[in-house]
């Protein structure tokens, strides 16, 4: 699928906090520095190949994990949901670009270094989430895919009011296709089968209802 081109007109990255402290400086609680920040849709808090010297976490919202490509396509990583933190990383393992994929509301927190024993870098968390997405894929058809996909971002999705044991569908299909290395097409004409299968309900496109767990977990191949 052809990238979405991230440098867009008005689509800059969140401004960096000061940051130089070192680790026997840090004696304020890092709660104390901390900084809320308002991220508008499709705007990248950092980018690919950049140091990223904070945590971020997320409050509102969602963040996506995005590998550009040499030939202009892309793969989306991962996704990051409210209560994520997004670690930091060294520009030399900074293999993605963060980007809000709703208006999002971040906490920015200076950290006293980078790549800390006893917490994992942002890349760290990124190939983990790659490789339970490599092992469905290797071991999945396309529609077991979005079946298992649907089932484990289901636990994020906020509910939505205007409709009874509803939830809205906060990520975009071309993000769906993207991340479980199908096409735009597969993903809406999936959703539809599942939809006239009694599987799920989807009063709008962003707007989704499970129906039927056991029989989208028996889909998925779970």
């Amino acid at each position: 699928m052809r990238a979405e081109a991230l440098a867009h007109v008005g689509c800059v990255k969140v401004p960096p906090l000061a940051y130089g402290l070192h680790r026997n400086d840090v004696v304020v609680d890092s709660r104390r520095l901390s900084t809320t920040s308002l991220v508008p849709r499709g705007r990248a808090l950092f980018w690919q190949g950049e140091q990223q010297s904070q945590k971020i976490e997320i409050v509102e919202g969602v963040v996506r994990a995005v590998r550009l490509l040499e030939n202009g396509n892309r793969q989306i990583l991962a996704f990051y949901w409210p209560g994520d933190v997004v670690m930091p990383t060294q520009s030399s393992c900074q293999q993605f670009t963060a980007e809000a994929v709703t208006n999002c509301r971040v906490v920015l927190t200076p950290t006293s270094g980078i790549c800390h024993q006893d917490e994992p870098c942002g890349a760290h968390q990124v190939l983990s989430e790659m490789l339970s997405l490599v092992l469905t894929m290797g071991q999945k058809n396309s529609i077991a895919r979005i079946a298992w996909f649907l089932l484990r971002i289901r636990r994020h999705l906020p509910e939505d009011p205007r409709f009874a044991r509803a939830f809205q569908l906060m990520l975009p299909r071309a993000d769906i296709a993207d991340h479980v290395g199908t096409s735009l097409e597969t993903v809406c004409r999936t959703l539809a089968e599942f939809k006239v299968r009694g599987l799920i309900d989807l009063p709008n496109r962003k707007t989704i209802r499970f129906i039927n767990l056991s029989g989208l977990a028996e889909v998925a191949g779970d």
